[in-house]
């Protein structure tokens, strides 16, 4: 079915009570399905809730998952001794693993520096370990020399309060959308540092599966312009266009099913603040596609049958002046409430999966 069928026009005029609209419901309905079907047989294909231990990236991600949980506990007013004992231990086994295959990244170096801060936490605070498990702990640690990154860093009021000391109100009052551009290059280090500061983004369990490629060569940039259709009229004035993704390999809980769109999409939010720090412009050009849309983008670039598509990003230089949409926005009352209790406070969820 085309998509021509879901537009307003020809909606209207068929009758809400009408052999036709049932018709037409029926086959909306049957494309959604398709859509759906697509989405799940992705997740079911590549994600490592079927997958488990057997990848190297899903062992990865279990691992970040579980260094990550030993750096929260790290991170409390009062961490209890000898907390997360089954965490460390399965840490030892998959960053031995993966180094063993040669698999070292972020996450074998992550397990490594928060073994270590788990170790100095214990003797800073006068913790006696077990003499098993400290012969453990140390034999672990002196497999490698030097210091890694993991555990938790000091952080205090100060810093939070000289690094925020400007007017982010206006900051974020003055990034809109923008589709008048000097048709001036961005350069690859721009690109590179907005990306950089992107990183520090939330993400679920501190798993790093967000991806950005991107076309600087304007030949390159139009054709991928090409398979997204809300760029016309200035997309040709870009200096670049970025494709966001989200690798759902690493996503190990069928509750983590739709955590590829809510990580990728703060991604996307925080580099495009990043990109407006550094005074360039921006317009999501959103990725609200099929599946026939999808599949074709991925047929003419190289874009990985388990990474998800989040949204294209066109990047381009601002002019001296130019005009915006206003886009009229609701006020904080609008959206803001106090959540009130269905059954009161006594009723009791489910347990949780991680």
């Amino acid at each position: 079915m085309s998509s021509i069928l879901l537009t307003e026009e020809n909606i209207s005029q068929i009758p809400i009570s009408s052999p036709q609209r049932e018709a037409l419901n029926l086959s909306i309905a049957a494309e959604l399905r398709a859509n759906f079907d697509y989405d799940f047989e992705k997740f079911w294909q590549w994600s490592g809730v079927v997958k488990n231990d057997t990848s190297p990236v899903v062992l990865a991600a279990k691992l970040t998952g579980a260094y990550h949980s030993l750096e929260k506990g790290l991170t409390l007013e009062e961490p209890r001794a000898l907390f997360g004992r089954s965490k460390v231990k399965f840490i030892i086994r998959a960053v031995r693993a993966l180094e063993k295959i040669g698999y070292t990244s972020v996450a074998t170096r992550g397990g490594r520096g928060t073994i270590q801060d788990y170790m100095r936490f214990h003797k800073e605070h006068h913790y006696s370990l077990p003499a098993d498990y400290e012969k453990e702990l140390r034999d672990f640690v002196s497999e490698r020399d030097g210091l890694f990154p993991g555990g938790a860093v000091l952080l205090t009021k100060k810093e939070v309060q000289n690094a925020t000391a400007f007017d982010y109100t206006r900051f974020v009052q003055t990034r809109h959308s923008i589709r008048h551009y000097t048709g001036e290059s961005v350069s690859p280090e721009q690109i590179k540092l907005a990306v950089s500061r992107a990183i520090h983004t939330p993400r679920a369990v501190n798993r790093e599966t967000r991806r950005v490629y991107v076309a600087y060569d304007t030949v390159l940039r139009n054709h991928v312009l090409k398979y997204q259709h809300g760029n016309i009229g200035f997309g040709h004035k870009l200096g670049a266009v970025l494709i966001i993704t989200t690798d759902i390999r690493e996503f190990d809980i069928i509750g983590e099913r739709n955590q590829a769109w809510i990580d990728g999409g703060l991604f996307a939010m925080g580099l495009n603040f990043a990109l407006h720090a550094d005074n360039l412009g921006t317009c999501m050009l959103n990725w609200s596609a099929d599946k026939e849309q999808d599949q074709a983008l991925r047929s003419a670039f190289e874009i990985p049958e388990y990474e998800v598509i989040i949204t294209m990003l066109g990047v381009g230089s601002l002019p001296e002046s130019l005009r915006v949409a206003a886009s009229p926005a609701p006020v904080a009352d609008d959206i803001l409430s106090v959540i009130k209790p269905r059954f009161g406070l006594e009723a009791m969820p489910p347990a949780g999966r991680r």
